[in-house]
């Protein structure tokens, strides 16, 4: 409703016409069934394995994961093939990722070949090859699962080249060999 008088004209229908889909529109790549969404605390990115020394620090079974040239998950074959992906990021440059965010002080990593960071201190390992960890992409915080023998992130196979890499760094620090 309109209303033309001594202050001028008030539009109280102006609000409804916004874009509520302003924010949609990042080029950082979410899979829509990261539906938790989860506020971190500076405790739970600074547990006591996250510092120099880390491969050795964890205090859970590690040095099984990688070591091949390619995944042997069942779907990475065709999967990469399509995504034009020969290969996911080495051990040595996620373990290089970790022990110089450890000695800045940071809590994350940019995972290779995304626009993700992996906060690192955040994996929690479940049994010998299951994983939780939360990853920040764009604005937001997600937890995440992981299930590094399988190759499934949530439960899924990964939709992107990005969502691999995304597993491939998770799992390397959980329970890769590390330097």
């Amino acid at each position: 409703m309109n209303r033309v008088g001594g202050a001028g004209t008030i539009n109280r229908n102006a609000s409804l016409n916004r874009n509520v889909n302003a924010n949609l529109s990042r080029n950082v790549n979410v899979n829509r069934n990261w539906n938790r969404a989860v506020n971190v605390n500076a405790i739970g990115v600074r547990p006591g394995w996250a510092r120099p020394g880390w491969g050795v620090a964890r205090p859970w079974n590690h040095g099984w994961y990688g070591g091949w040239a390619t995944p042997s998950w069942g779907w990475w074959g065709a999967r990469a093939a399509a995504w034009g992906v020969g290969t996911l990021a080495t051990a040595a440059i996620i373990n290089s990722a970790v022990d110089a965010a450890v000695a800045s002080n940071q809590t994350t990593i940019v995972v290779p070949n995304t626009d993700y960071q992996l906060l690192f201190g955040t994996i929690q390992p479940s049994g010998t090859s299951a994983v939780s960890f939360d990853v920040s992409a764009g604005d937001s915080t997600y937890q995440l699962s992981a299930d590094c023998q399988s190759g499934l992130l949530n439960g899924q196979e990964p939709q992107t080249a990005q969502e691999a890499e995304l597993l491939n760094a998770a799992c390397q620090v959980a329970f890769g060999t590390a330097s």
